[in-house]
């Protein structure tokens, strides 16, 4: 299930349409409270959200998503006509995994939402196939519960932060080149 949070109803219904008629299963949102109550009944596997919308904006709602439990791995694509710069670095370090600007293909929106899947299985497999824990000194990694601890303090780190910690703790003792890391 795709979740798309979205205040223009012809978007929101476009990206409805053209994620069931590709085989995903999707629900729209028009605001805020109606996308958390749903929230509540089910967690989709990703989210599109856009940042101009009424009530509470998008980058509220990202910033509830990442630092609750319950929310925090679900991959967000930020979707949305706010296209500065500023406002694409603010969207990446809150914690989104992709930003999209409006006006877009439905082809690259439907690229970059099998990119983030992909990502998502990967990190899946290799966290399977890794011990449950890492340990460093005071640094603890747990895998299974995607929780980083310094000595017996949780970190809080955004999804990019995490991933970035887990290449490196994979790859302890070992020089990566920065080609290597963005590939990975």
């Amino acid at each position: 299930m795709i979740f798309c949070v979205e205040d223009e109803a012809n978007i929101r219904e476009l990206v409805v349409y053209t994620l069931e008629t590709t085989g995903f299963e999707a629900r729209g949102f028009e605001e805020g409270t109606s996308f958390f109550e749903a929230l509540a009944e089910e967690l989709p596997e990703l989210i599109l959200l856009d940042i101009m919308l009424p009530g509470e904006d998008g980058m509220e709602i990202l910033k509830k998503l990442k630092t609750s439990g319950r929310t925090k791995d679900i991959p967000v694509i930020m979707v949305t006509a706010k296209g500065a710069e500023y406002d694409k670095v603010m969207g990446l370090d809150a914690g989104a995994d992709d930003y999209l600007t409006k006006p877009f293909s439905v082809e690259e929106l439907l690229a970059r939402l099998r990119v983030t899947r992909r990502r998502l299985q990967m990190m899946k497999s290799d966290a399977l196939n890794q011990s449950a824990v890492f340990v460093n000194g005071d640094l603890r990694i747990d895998y299974a519960a995607g929780c980083v601890y310094l000595g017996e303090e949780e970190l809080h780190l955004t999804p990019i932060e995490y991933k970035l910690l887990c290449l490196l703790a994979q790859n302890a003792g070992r020089v990566l080149t920065h080609t290597f890391i963005m590939e990975n």
